[in-house]
């Protein structure tokens, strides 16, 4: 099943880029598209972490598509949840594990990596999720994006509440 997947994700990427180049490239050149893509995936983080909703869906080619735990999405529902969660949150921490990048051809990459995240909502709710993602990047004219992306995450605790009323009066 998932060599299936897999297979399906390189094919995808292919077709999305127009096909595979023939021109041999060099573990050089392999380096420099692993580097570019980890440094999309750290601006991506950054962007997360910034609340910034612009930033971060400009890391999306409209032809994303997203499957997270059972649930599919366009581009244009997924972008829609970006803004309705960034928007909702007083603060992001967490952030990606170690990344890893499997350059596919010159102008497709494959990114994996671990991840936990912390919202804080405004109510000062904390709510703690870990996964994993797995994202397809494509080179297109104003950079590498994200044109599909596969994320599976679950609870890492309950839902606390950090900050907030706490004598039931709303005061401090």
């Amino acid at each position: 099943m998932v060599k299936t997947v897999a297979l399906a994700l390189v094919a995808l990427a292919t077709v999305a880029c127009g096909g595979s180049t023939t021109v041999p490239f060099t573990d050089s050149d392999r380096t420099a598209i692993a580097d570019s893509v980890l440094a999309g995936m750290r601006s991506y983080e950054a962007a997360i972490k910034a609340l910034d909703v612009q930033k971060t869906v400009g890391h999306y080619t409209t032809a994303f598509r997203a499957i997270e735990n059972e649930e599919v999405y366009s581009f244009e529902e997924w972008t829609g949840l970006v803004q309705e969660m960034l928007g909702s949150l007083r603060a992001y921490d967490g952030g990606f594990g170690e990344i890893h990048v499997n350059v596919l051809d010159r102008d497709v990459a494959l990114a994996d990596a671990p991840f936990l995240d912390v919202f804080t909502d405004s109510a000062g709710v904390v709510t703690r999720l870990k996964g994993t993602v797995t994202w397809v990047w494509v080179r297109t004219p104003e950079g590498w994006r994200i044109i599909h992306g596969h994320a599976y995450a679950v609870p890492d605790t309950t839902s606390v509440q950090t900050s907030g009323p706490t004598d039931g009066g709303g005061g401090r």
